[in-house]
């Protein structure tokens, strides 16, 4: 592992909590989904923040949490480009989406359709491959979500 373990902490995997988790990331993608059309700004926001709590349950799966400061948003996406190295694109676009979420909130910027459209395709496939790698490792073997 190549990531700097000092901006997280360790902790024990909790798979009960992990489940809980990706099942807010599953609603919160479906909500991206329902708004998409009327709210391109907040469907981009919710699908991203979807791939932020599917990061949080790749990292507890693994036995870590971010530490709490500020750039905790972007340690989850470097953790996932380290875990998830066979995926370094979806990786960058979800970095790219961190910043874009950061100029939504701080900044001055706008969502088209089709990049609240994308960006909810890209949350489904992020969930999809977080869930698959964290069930393939995780001596429950199912989530059952």
């Amino acid at each position: 592992m190549t990531f700097d373990l000092g901006l997280v902490n360790s902790q024990k995997a909790d798979f009960g909590q992990i489940k809980k988790i990706l099942g807010k990331a599953k609603q919160t993608i479906a909500s991206a989904n329902i708004l998409v059309e009327d709210d391109h700004e907040a469907a981009f926001t919710l699908a991203y923040e979807s791939m932020l709590k599917t990061s949080l349950a790749l990292m507890l799966s693994r036995g870590y949490r971010p530490k709490t400061q500020l750039g905790h948003h972007k340690t989850l996406v470097m953790f996932a480009k380290d875990i998830l190295n066979d995926f370094s694109g979806l990786i960058s676009t979800y970095d790219r989406m961190r910043q874009k979420r950061h100029k939504l909130i701080y900044d001055v910027s706008a969502v088209g359709l089709s990049e609240a459209k994308n960006a909810c395709i890209i949350a489904q496939k992020y969930y999809s491959i977080v869930l698959e790698r964290i069930e393939s490792e995780n001596p429950q073997k199912k989530l059952e979500l």
